[in-house]
């Protein structure tokens, strides 16, 4: 369910230095535990070089230039967010399908929001995502090509209970027959709280603080809007803490048997704004 990152934007790490050889330093890998780098000569002394690994968490990662928008998903993003959703998901049980997606951001795509930024496509451009393919133009008039590249989302859905349930996890399998009979399953118009069910980041970007400012202006947005009077979702043991630092509340246990169960409920509970007084 709702795949989170850490806030904390990790600090500069100065590489590892070899000992004696002026060779090229090597790099760091996509993995902690692995290096790569030129080639070079075997040591004539039987001595092996050691190399002092960073913690992935310390790793050095470069700033880049990003000028995050955040908005409501629609239906036109279907694509960017089943790709970000496959990709940001280790366990496929823990994913939601394309037509649950589809589903979501057709009834409620108003409590759905996305992380995007603009990407000017081009053989100098070194920026990477796994929803860049699915990217849609900013402007079809633009000369540069420029488009727009989901890195984050927040999909969610409307339930009558004070808890996530299977109930509201699921979808009616007939939702787009016009014959389609009232269901017990999938978003509930009339409900008053709001259920998250996918909060995630593509993982190019992970433990850089997208996924906090997402869900502090999800936040924010919701309360203003005054839809509902809780957020509600569930979570891993591991990922508690970093709801709590976002205001969510433990519950305990979930019954919810989603992706193998053993959830933990984390509630939010909404504040409603005051309304800013007018002069003149």
């Amino acid at each position: 369910m709702p795949r989170d990152l850490h806030l904390e934007q990790p600090q500069p790490q100065k590489q590892p230095s070899q000992d004696d050889n002026p060779g090229s330093p090597p790099t760091l890998s996509e993995s902690p535990n692995r290096m790569s780098g030129p080639s070079s000569p075997e040591p004539e002394s039987s001595g092996s070089k050691s190399f002092s690994i960073v913690p992935h968490d310390q790793q050095y990662r470069p700033t880049l230039n990003l000028h995050p928008l955040v908005r409501p998903l629609t239906i036109s993003d279907l694509g960017s967010v089943v790709a970000l959703e496959n990709g940001a998901f280790v366990e496929e049980s823990e994913r939601a399908s394309r037509e649950k997606i589809e589903y979501r951001l057709s009834k409620c795509g108003e409590l759905c929001s996305g992380l995007f930024t603009t990407v000017v496509p081009g053989p100098q451009q070194s920026f990477s995502s796994t929803t860049l393919s699915s990217a849609s133009p900013v402007e079809t008039s633009r000369k540069n090509g420029a488009v727009s590249v989901l890195l984050a989302h927040v999909v969610a859905t409307k339930t009558t209970s004070p808890l996530a349930t299977d109930e509201s996890m699921d979808f009616p399998k007939d939702w787009k027959s016009a014959s389609s009979a009232k269901n017990e399953v999938g978003h509930m118009e009339m409900g008053r709280t709001i259920v998250l069910h996918s909060v995630a980041v593509t993982p190019e970007f992970q433990e850089r603080g997208l996924g906090g400012v997402l869900m502090k202006a999800y936040i924010s947005s919701m309360a203003g809007s005054g839809v509902a009077d809780r957020l509600v979702l569930i979570a891993h043991d591991h990922k508690v803490g970093w709801y709590e630092k976002l205001g969510f509340v433990s519950q305990g246990k979930s019954k919810v048997q989603f992706g193998g169960g053993n959830w933990i409920d984390m509630v939010y509970e909404l504040k409603k704004t005051e309304p800013r007084a007018r002069y003149g």
